[in-house]
């Protein structure tokens, strides 16, 4: 007998293992039924999900997310977190600035009253008190201030700064008390945090007095001994005297609004723009960081430059006012260690600015600060003039010893009229009585005593002095 042989589908489960055979009606008969279910998508039944799966999907999820949220805050707007502290009033007010940049800053000061008009929140102003308020321009006043304060200045910088920041400035003016006198001691409680420190120290204007001067040059030459030894990394010294200058006619209270922006804004601007993209040339973030920290005295400024389409326009700009537009004189930028420029404009500047223009302006800066180590960047910023703007910073310069000179010269003569002054204070305060009169002086006076002793008021004293009881703890 012959068996039918008949077309089969076999089923094997996972083990290889054959389970059952299917017919070739009941394949078709599974196929017609999976067309028929396609075919009608309202009578499909919903899968079931595994709860568990969708557990990992919305972690893997999460786990996206919050790296793009790190990477976002990762992203630095500019190249050192810089936390301010300022000491004394002037001090104070170039916190103040750096503050309203975005920066974390706290102040310091032994007067209530400097403090009131310091735009800060009132947890980040400090009161040092001491004697009768202020240190009265002495030296010795605002360093005792300082230590006598020492576990409340170290708590207040310990709660406001943290990890987040690189670098700690601390902005003092020479001319006062406070800050110049409390200088080595802040510096030395400041140092505790363990990260490095740079000092914004302001000259004296030229109507500043004698004392004043005198202050700004000793408290200059400990600063300098202090960056020559790498305490501090890097001390930037600011001429007021040059400030006037360069922004002459002002108020009182226009110069000093004005005077604390020009001390902050290049300094900001290199720390800024030096850590954002540019589809031009860029001095990145360690450009900038390797400029600032090359240690001892450091300068910076700006010029500003309008027929910037001439050819050697910006490089005579440079040639020209340079070294006026820096914010103090008489530093030889020979003795540059490292420098760094930064041209800026506005998008329509820039798209017409010829490349050599730059780069005969760079080869002039480079001639002038004689340095092999020169780096510069040029950015875009939306700057309402058609102008272009040139940022410059020098580093690892001696101090400026012209103006040293002058300021230690007039503030010696006015002092030694002080000195003078007080060597003829006893003089101007005795009476002369003429010949051999000091010993009749001290005879006439027992005499005196004598008389009034037995005169009517002289015994109603001594009355009263009986009466009088005395009740003193021994």
């Amino acid at each position: 007998m012959t068996e039918e042989i008949k077309n089969r589908v076999v089923v094997i489960d996972d083990t290889g293992e054959e389970t059952r055979a299917k017919t070739e009606e009941e394949v078709a008969k599974e196929n017609q039924e999976m067309e028929y279910a396609f075919k009608s998508p309202d009578k499909n039944p919903e899968p079931q999900l595994d709860p568990s799966v969708l557990e990992k999907l919305k972690a893997i999820k999460m786990s996206k997310e919050e790296g793009k949220e790190m990477k976002a805050v990762a992203k630095r707007d500019r190249s050192l977190y810089f936390g301010v502290v300022g000491l004394g009033q002037a001090g104070s007010r170039v916190a103040e600035t750096f503050y309203g940049l975005g920066y974390e800053a706290c102040v310091f000061n032994t007067a209530t009253q400097d403090l009131e008009h310091i735009n800060l929140p009132e947890n980040r102003k400090v009161y040092l008190p001491f004697a009768l308020g202020g240190a009265g321009k002495e030296l010795d006043n605002g360093r005792a201030a300082v230590e006598q304060n020492g576990e409340l200045i170290i708590n207040k910088l310990n709660d406001i700064f943290s990890e987040r920041q690189d670098m700690i400035l601390l902005a003092i003016s020479g001319g006062g008390g406070t800050g110049s006198g409390g200088a080595e001691s802040i510096l030395g409680l400041i140092s505790s945090l363990g990260k490095p420190i740079g000092v914004i120290y302001i000259l004296p204007m030229e109507s500043e007095d004698a004392l004043s001067k005198h202050n700004s040059v000793v408290t200059l030459g400990r600063l300098a001994k202090m960056a020559s030894s790498d305490v501090i990394t890097s001390l930037i010294v600011i001429d007021n005297a040059k400030i006037e200058v360069i922004y002459p006619g002002l108020s009182k209270a226009d110069f000093w609004v004005t005077a604390n922006e020009a001390i902050v804004s290049p300094l900001h601007i290199f720390n800024y723009l030096s850590a954002q993209s540019t589809k031009y040339d860029s001095l990145d973030s360690m450009d900038f960081g390797r400029v600032f920290t090359a240690g001892d005295c450091t300068i910076y400024g700006m010029i500003e430059v309008e027929n910037y389409m001439e050819t050697t326009a910006i490089a005579e700009a440079v040639v020209e006012n340079l070294e006026g537009g820096l914010l103090a004189d008489d530093f030889n930028l020979k003795e540059t260690r490292f420098g760094g420029f930064i041209v800026v404009g506005n998008e329509k500047v820039l798209s017409e600015l010829p490349a050599m223009n730059i780069n005969y302006a760079s080869h002039m800066i480079s001639e002038i600060c004689n340095s092999p180590s020169l780096v510069s960047g040029v950015y875009e910023m939306p700057i309402e003039k058609n102008v272009v703007r040139v940022y410059t910073m020098f580093s690892g310069l001696g101090l400026p010893s012209a103006r040293i000179e002058a300021l230690k010269k007039e503030a010696d003569e006015k002092m030694s009229t002080l000195k003078e002054k007080e060597k003829s204070r006893a003089d101007r305060m005795a009476v002369d009585y003429g010949a051999g009169t000091e010993t009749q002086s001290k005879v006439q006076e027992v005499h005196r005593m004598i008389q009034q002793k037995k005169s009517g008021f002289g015994q109603l004293t001594k009355v009263a002095e009986k009466k009088i009881t005395d009740r003193r703890k021994r």
